[in-house]
C-alpha cells in the first residue's frame, strides 16, 4: 500500500510539473527593435524625436520564463520575480508579477502569435513592444 501511495504522489507531482512547464511563455524572448519601431510609427502619436529616444532602448531586453519565475535582463541590469498566470486564452496570457520599478504586484498582458508576443504599455497610448522567441540549439 505504501508503494502505491508513493507511486501516486510521484505521478501527481510529475503531471503537475509538466502542466506548469507547458505555459505558452516558458522560454527565452528578446526585444525586436525594428518590429516595435515600425509598429509605433503607425499606432502611436510619438514624434520622430520620441521614436528615436524610445528606439535607443529597444532590442536589448531579454525575458526568460520558467515554470515559476521570470528573469528580465538588459545589459548589466537583471530583475527576477516569481509570476503566476491569471488569465490565458489561445492568443494571450496575462501574468501577475512584481514590477521592477515599484516592486508592487502588477498584471502584464502578452499577446501571442506563432513566433513571439507583443506586450502593451498603458503609459503610452497605442504602445506595444515586440519580443521574439529565441530558439536555443
Amino acid at each position: 500500500m505504501l508503494k502505491f501511495i508513493f507511486s501516486v504522489v510521484l505521478l501527481l507531482g510529475f503531471s503537475l510539473s509538466i502542466h506548469a512547464g507547458n505555459s505558452k511563455l516558458v522560454g527565452t524572448w528578446k526585444s525586436n527593435k525594428a518590429a516595435t519601431v515600425d509598429y509605433l510609427k503607425s499606432h502611436t502619436k510619438l514624434t520622430p524625436q520620441q521614436l528615436e529616444k524610445v528606439g535607443s532602448v529597444l532590442g536589448k531586453m531579454v525575458i526568460e520564463f520558467d515554470a515559476e519565475k521570470m528573469t528580465m535582463k538588459s545589459g548589466n541590469w537583471k530583475f527576477v520575480s516569481k509570476y503566476k498566470i491569471v488569465e490565458e486564452s489561445k492568443d494571450g496570457v496575462t501574468i501577475e508579477a512584481e514590477d521592477p520599478g515599484t516592486k508592487k504586484l502588477t498584471k502584464t498582458k502578452f499577446e501571442l502569435d506563432n513566433s513571439g508576443f507583443w506586450t502593451p504599455d498603458e503609459k503610452i497610448p497605442g504602445y506595444k513592444e515586440r519580443f521574439d522567441k529565441i530558439v536555443k540549439s
